[in-house]
């Protein structure tokens, strides 16, 4: 993939779908800790570790190394 690839994939109309939905759910996550934070801390933890995988897949980004995709 080149790095022309990857910015054509991440402004791609889908691809903006997608990342809308993402940022939807990390929201609806949040609001769910906000007001249940602390009636399950295993809960807690599984919804803290969600939200950061999807917010690592909306950071993604290109590295020269990517490159042999």
């Amino acid at each position: 993939m080149t790095k022309a690839e990857f910015l054509e994939w991440k402004t791609h109309p889908m691809t903006k779908a997608v990342f809308n939905k993402i940022n939807e759910r990390i929201y609806d996550l949040q609001v769910e800790l906000g007001s249940q934070a602390g009636a399950d801390v295993r809960a807690d933890g599984m919804k803290v570790g969600a939200i950061q995988a999807l917010q690592d897949i909306q950071d993604i980004d290109f590295d020269e190394g990517d490159a042999q995709w």
